[in-house]
C-alpha cells in the first residue's frame, strides 16, 4: 500500500511538472505577443489615432482583398513545388487546404506550422514526411531571407550606417550555429550513437533529415520558385505603401516601403522571438520613425496594415477552407509503406539513410 501511494506521488509529481513546463510555452508566447501590441498601441494612442485607422481601412480594405488573391497563389505555388522536390505529392485541393489553414493561423506563435498539421492529418502522412513537409515550410522562411537581405543592405534605413553589420552578423551567426549542428549530428552518428538516450537519439534523427531534406532543396527549380517568393512578399510591400499613402505620409514611398519590409521579414526570422504578431509592428514601427515619420503615426500605420493585410488574408483563407472543406474527409488511399522514423540499433550501423516511400495521392 505504501509503495503503491509513493508511486502514484511520483507520478503526479511528474505530470504536474510537465504541465507547468508546458503551461510555460504557452504563456510565454502570449504574453511577449500582448506586450509588444501593448507598447505599439500605447504610442499610437493620440487624438486623431482612431480615425486615422478607419481612414485606412476605408482606402485600402478592397484593394488588401484583391491583393491577396495573387498573395496566397503565389505562396500555395512555392509550397507545392518545394514539397513536390521533396517527395511529399499532395493535389492541388490539398495543398490548398492546408495552406489556408496556415495562413489563418500564422500570426499565432508557430501558427504557419499549422498547415503542416492538417496537411499530415488529412493526407496520412508518416513522420518521416511530416518531418519533409515541415522543412519545406521552413525553406520557405529561408527564400524570404534570401531576397530580403539584398534589398535592405542596398535600401538600408537613413542614419542608420549599423543595420548591414547588424544584418551580416545575425546571418552569420546562424549559419554558425547550423553548421555546429551539422557537425554535431554527424559527430554524434560517428561516436556517440550506440550509447545515446531514445529521446535525444529521436530528435537528432529528425534533425539529420531536415538536413538531408534541406540540402535536396539546393536545385534549380528551387532557384525559380524565388521569383512566385518574390511576388507574395511584393504584395505585402504595396500594401504598406498604400496604408502609408492613406495617412498622408507622402515620405514613404515604394522604395521605402521596399526596404522598411524586408527589415521587418528579416527581424521577425533571425530573431529568435516566439511570434510575429507584435514584433512586425514594433520593427516596422521603428523603421517608420527612421524615415521621418512621427511615431504615433508610424505606429497606426503599423497596427492599420495589421488590420487591413491580416484580416483580408483570414477572409480569404477561411473562404477557401469552406470550399475545400469535403478534403478533410475524403480517404487517401496511401500504400502501406512504413514512414515512420527508424529505430534500429545505432551501435550497429553507422549511418541511417531514412527512408522515402512514395506518397501519390490520387486526385
Amino acid at each position: 500500500m505504501v509503495r503503491d501511494s509513493k508511486a502514484a506521488l511520483r507520478v503526479v509529481c511528474r505530470l504536474g511538472s510537465r504541465l507547468r513546463r508546458a503551461d510555460v510555452k504557452l504563456i510565454a508566447p502570449v504574453v511577449v505577443t500582448l506586450g509588444l501590441l501593448a507598447f505599439v498601441s500605447l504610442i499610437a494612442a493620440a487624438p486623431a489615432s482612431g480615425g486615422e485607422l478607419l481612414a485606412i481601412v476605408q482606402r485600402t480594405w478592397w484593394v488588401a482583398l484583391l491583393l491577396t488573391i495573387p498573395y496566397i497563389g503565389a505562396r500555395a505555388m512555392v509550397w507545392h513545388e518545394l514539397l513536390e522536390q521533396l517527395k511529399v505529392a499532395v493535389p492541388w485541393r490539398l495543398t490548398l487546404l492546408a495552406l489556408a489553414g496556415g495562413e489563418i493561423a500564422k500570426t499565432l506563435p508557430g501558427g504557419v506550422y499549422l498547415q503542416n498539421y492538417i496537411l499530415a492529418r488529412s493526407a496520412d502522412l508518416g513522420e518521416t514526411l511530416v518531418v519533409r513537409s515541415a522543412t519545406a515550410t521552413t525553406a520557405t522562411l529561408g527564400m524570404e531571407s534570401a531576397l530580403a537581405l539584398p534589398v535592405a543592405l542596398i535600401i538600408g534605413l537613413p542614419n542608420a550606417p549599423w543595420l548591414p553589420r547588424m544584418l551580416l552578423g545575425a546571418v552569420a551567426t546562424w549559419l554558425v550555429l547550423l553548421t555546429l549542428l551539422w557537425l554535431l549530428i554527424h559527430h554524434w552518428q560517428v561516436h556517440l550513437a550506440a550509447g545515446t538516450p531514445r529521446r535525444l537519439r529521436h530528435a537528432l534523427l529528425i534533425a539529420e533529415e531536415v538536413f538531408a531534406a534541406a540540402a535536396q532543396l539546393v536545385t534549380w527549380r528551387t532557384f525559380r520558385t524565388l521569383a512566385f517568393t518574390a511576388v507574395y512578399m511584393l504584395v505585402y510591400v504595396a500594401e504598406l505603401h498604400l496604408v502609408a499613402t492613406a495617412v498622408g505620409v507622402s515620405a514613404i514611398g515604394f522604395r521605402a516601403a521596399l526596404g522598411i519590409y524586408s527589415i521587418v521579414v528579416l527581424a521577425v526570422i533571425l530573431v529568435p522571438l516566439p511570434t510575429k504578431l507584435g514584433a512586425t509592428e514594433l520593427t516596422g514601427l521603428t523603421a517608420l520613425v527612421a524615415y521621418g515619420a512621427a511615431a504615433p503615426l508610424a505606429a497606426v500605420i503599423m497596427l492599420g496594415l495589421r488590420l487591413v493585410a491580416t484580416g483580408a488574408t483570414m477572409l480569404v483563407a477561411a473562404v477557401l477552407m469552406l470550399v475545400l472543406r469535403r478534403e478533410f474527409a475524403r480517404p487517401r488511399g496511401f500504400p502501406s509503406t512504413p514512414t515512420a522514423l527508424p529505430s534500429l540499433p545505432l551501435d550497429r550501423v553507422r549511418r541511417i539513410v531514412l527512408p522515402t516511400p512514395p506518397a501519390v495521392l490520387p486526385e
